[in-house]
């Protein structure tokens, strides 16, 4: 007997050291992997540090190669060209052996590309055209920025993996600055400036800026330092003024800068980012060498610590084996032993968990020193007393009556996430397992609860991480819990606007400004909870409040976000839609919502909501009018309004813009009424047609040249373009007429927008972009679409006397219609005070109920 307790004394003392030995082994075989992945990172690095350094000496050598020809010297033994040659075909044989270093990389389609680059010469770039011999350059050095870009997806190491990301904006913003160089030695040497050069700069400086802006994304804080530094030098800003000036100035840039010092200033420019590029691989490289140099340190600990564990486990083996065969010790001393082990497994748990353990009635018998630091009680506070000394108030009654089946009549262990109290009345959650601990007969002899800390994680799950308050899912729990609730939902006004031109970081601070704004006027109140939604929807919620009170409220709240302040030297004036609900707890949220959409829609600063706002009487409504649309394209009752365009220059009305209306009885409706169930009715071409008949039947015989608007779907129906083309042959009058595209921010299929466009043309019609400035891909689709006339949408202009960010945006808009020689057109010009602005803009016409509102006839 005495034998099968020493045997069994002898497995628990081996079975923690293999134990031990097993998870020392797995954490040195993970560094050890680690260490490979170090290594393998390094290697990547390394080469794309070097496949970067051919790419930069590439670009140099096109920008040379460009130059030559554009000036005329063809001499394929140029001095300087010879160089520049020499300093590639070094990076590129130097790339190519950092990549052979490397035996587990598959790069052998880079190593048959970087021989092709080295035998360049047979291509006889400087017999060829400049676009061509461009073109030949250009594609290499795109196969190996690609290159380059791959490499981030094959590193594990996701912290460098970034730095990499980072190089590869870098390098498509040098390459993209190098074509600029290239083009510019080009209009330099030939001292003239084409509409395809200019178009091909301004692409290519947009990929310049948005790569740049990619980059400060991912750049790190001592990166960026090195990007103000290199960047503030005066070649940068001579470089970029000088392209500048060629943007801006499209027919009067100065083009007398000789190509020499243009490519001088501009390579000066390539070279700092390239430092810029030189400083990331030396920090990244810096960063793999320290992880490197610390997992040696750990192989060396783990190995240390694995020789004294294995020496241990082999003495104390010897040292038991000898107790079990030769010694006589009794087995009262090898049962103090183990109870020695028990005690620092005990202590191992109690410095790991919070434990406590109570008697059979509930009474804490033992706390440990966490379980006292979180609730915040002593132990002499705690000993003696019942456990629902810590319950917290919002713990439903029926959680523990499960605790107390479970543990208790069952007897087993119950699993699950507990809020608690602390001692000063503050809340904590923990994950808990509570065992009862049973006798040789299975009668509970106490309970012990062992749990962690989860309070932080809860905490996140409940917090809008931009602003810090309470979020969506909070406030989905406590409208489950709460009762006699109101609900506001406040959104902000044309924040899309804002984003869009100041940017999303600069639209976090605003978020940032008006949650504080909010918090700051609710926080006084115990009766009211905020909550960030989502975007730039806020929630205030109402306790048991008065309904008058609670309007009146919300009320000061939205005067509060209107009033002005200043954000970055930004003056920001904002305002914002409201939609509130008093009833309906289980949809008071979603009822909300729809009093804030109606509230939208009819410009109303907020919104009751009100059972008559249902879905169901909206879709009453639409079945209605989807009727009337039907009688009255039957009775000609679909009728058109004309507006009349002014020239700014003499105020002449000669020009007018096409409006629908429909006759519904006495009432004449706006289109605000039908156009959108029409669409969905399909009944929307109809109307488009009646609109076109009535407008070429009207200006026949006048002189005055009119609008007409078609949406995308419009343009792409065969039936209503067919139509139209049928009306300008059948009128002869298509030098008159203009088709103002609406929705131009949406369009899919851009080929048979272009196709109309052309088939119209061939009448001389002219075409006009409608609403602009709403949507972001409008600056591309404007230079694809070469309209005539640009309409700048009115939501810019009607607050232009008020609004600096409206103004700043319409006369960048302005500016830009100009440059492309296209017409500017201002809508909704309400009052003198608009007209004198849009005057001083320098804005082609007007329109709006100033000079004249719509009317049935000319």
């Amino acid at each position: 007997m005495q034998t099968n307790v020493k045997s069994r004394l002898l497995f628990l003392a081996i079975f923690p050291i293999l134990f031990i030995l097993v998870l020392s082994f797995m954490i040195l075989s993970g560094i050890l992997k680690e260490k490979e992945n170090l290594n393998l990172t390094k290697q990547y690095i390394l080469e794309a540090e070097a496949i970067s350094r051919a790419i930069h000496f590439m670009q140099i050598e096109r920008g040379t190669t460009a130059g030559l020809i554009a000036g005329n010297f063809l001499d394929p033994q140029n001095e300087k060209l010879q160089t520049i040659k020499l300093e590639s075909d070094k990076a590129i044989s130097d790339a190519q052996k950092v990549i052979q270093l490397c035996n587990t990389c598959q790069f052998g389609d880079t190593l048959q590309f970087l021989d092709r680059m080295k035998n360049r010469d047979n291509q006889k770039l400087m017999a060829l055209p400049i676009n061509d011999a461009k073109a030949y350059y250009t594609q290499n050095i795109e196969i190996l920025l690609n290159f380059i870009r791959e490499i981030p997806s094959l590193m594990q190491d996701k912290e460098n993996r970034n730095y990499l990301q980072a190089n590869s904006s870098l390098a498509l913003a040098k390459e993209s600055l190098g074509q600029i160089r290239a083009l510019l030695n080009e209009v330099y040497t030939q001292k003239t400036l084409t509409e395809e050069s200019f178009v091909t700069l301004v692409k290519f400086l947009e990929i310049y800026h948005h790569s740049i802006a990619d980059f400060k994304k991912i750049a790190s804080e001592d990166l960026m330092g090195v990007y103000e530094k290199n960047f503030a030098t005066e070649a940068v800003k001579a470089t970029f003024a000088m392209v500048e000036d060629v943007y801006r100035n499209k027919n009067s840039a100065d083009l007398s800068i000789t190509p020499t010092h243009w490519f001088e200033q501009a390579t000066l420019a390539i070279n700092a980012h390239k430092q810029l590029e030189h400083e990331l691989f030396n920090t990244v490289t810096r960063a793999i060498n320290n992880k490197l140099d610390m997992t040696l340190y750990k192989i060396l600990l783990i190995a240390s610590f694995l020789l004294l564990t294995i020496a241990a486990l082999v003495t104390l083996m010897v040292l038991i084996i000898k107790k079990i065969l030769f010694s006589t010790n009794s087995l009262k001393e090898e049962h103090t032993n183990s109870l020695s082990l028990l005690e620092q497994y005990k202590m191992a748990v109690d410095r790991s968990f919070i434990v406590s353990k109570t008697d059979p009635k509930g009474i804490i018998t033992y706390a440990n020193d966490a379980f006292c630091a979180i609730s915040g009680y002593t132990r002499e506070e705690l000993l003696g007393k019942a456990h629902n000394k810590i319950r917290h108030p919002d713990m439903k009654k029926e959680t523990f009556k499960e605790i107390w089946h479970t543990i208790k009549t069952l007897k087993q262990p119950w699993y699950g996430e507990i809020l608690n109290s602390r001692k000063d009345g503050s809340s904590y959650w923990v994950k808990a397992v509570i065992h009862p601990i049973l006798d040789a007969q299975g009668e509970v002899v106490e309970y012990i609860g062992i749990r962690t800390d989860i309070n932080e994680i809860k905490n996140a799950l409940i917090t809008d991480r931009l602003t810090g308050f309470d979020n969506r899912v909070k406030l989905t729990s406590d409208i489950q819990e709460l009762s006699d609730l109101s609900l506001a939902i406040l959104n902000l006004d044309d924040f899309r606007q804002l984003n869009d031109f100041y940017g999303h970081q600069f639209g976090n601070l605003v978020i940032i400004s008006v949650a504080n704004k909010i918090y700051s006027y609710t926080a006084c109140d115990a009766k009211l909870k905020f909550y960030r939604l989502q975007g730039d929807e806020f929630v205030i919620l109402g306790l048991s409040y008065e309904r008058e009170l609670f309007i009146a409220t919300i009320k000061e709240i939205i005067a509060k976000i209107k009033e002005k302040f200043s954000l970055k030297n930004e003056e920001i004036l904002l305002s914002c839609s409201c939609g509130i609900a008093f009833e309906g707890e289980e949809h008071i949220l979603s009822n909300a919502n729809m009093a804030l959409k109606t509230a939208k829609k009819n410009g109303a600063d907020f919104l009751i909501y009100d059972p008559l706002l249902s879905l169901n009487k909206q879709y009453e409504t639409n079945m209605v009018m989807t009727k009337k649309i039907a009688q009255a394209l039957k009775d000609n009752g679909i009728i058109t309004y004309y507006q009349p365009i002014i020239n700014n220059k003499n105020y002449e009305d000669k020009k007018y813009e096409c409006l629908v209306r429909m006759r519904d009885g006495e009432k004449i409706l706006s289109p605000f009424f039908f156009l959108d169930i029409a669409k969905h009715s399909k009944q929307y071409f109809g109307i488009t047609k009646a609109v076109v008949a009535q407008a070429f039947a009207m200006f026949e015989k006048s002189e005055a040249d009119f609008s007409i608007n078609l949406s995308i779907n419009d343009i792409l129906e065969p039936n209503v373009s067919n139509y139209i083309l049928a009306m300008l042959e059948r009128y002869g009058i298509g030098e008159r007429v203009v088709f103002e595209i609406v929705e131009s921010e949406y369009i899919e299929n851009f080929a048979g927008v272009l196709e109309f466009i052309a088939r119209v043309k061939k009448y001389k019609c002219k075409i006009a972009i409608d609403d602009f400035g709403t949507g972001y891909s409008n600056f591309e689709y404007l230079i694809k679409l070469k309209a005539d006339f640009l309409k700048i949408d009115g939501s810019l202009i009607k607050n232009i006397d008020k609004d600096e960010n409206a103004r700043l945006v319409v006369s960048t808009i302005v500016e830009f219609s100009k440059k492309l020689g296209m017409k500017s057109v201002a809508e909704f010009v309400e009052n003198e005070a608009i007209l004198n602005i849009v005057n001083e803009m320098g804005i082609d016409y007007s329109q709006g109920y100033y000079f004249c509102a719509p009317k049935e006839s000319l």
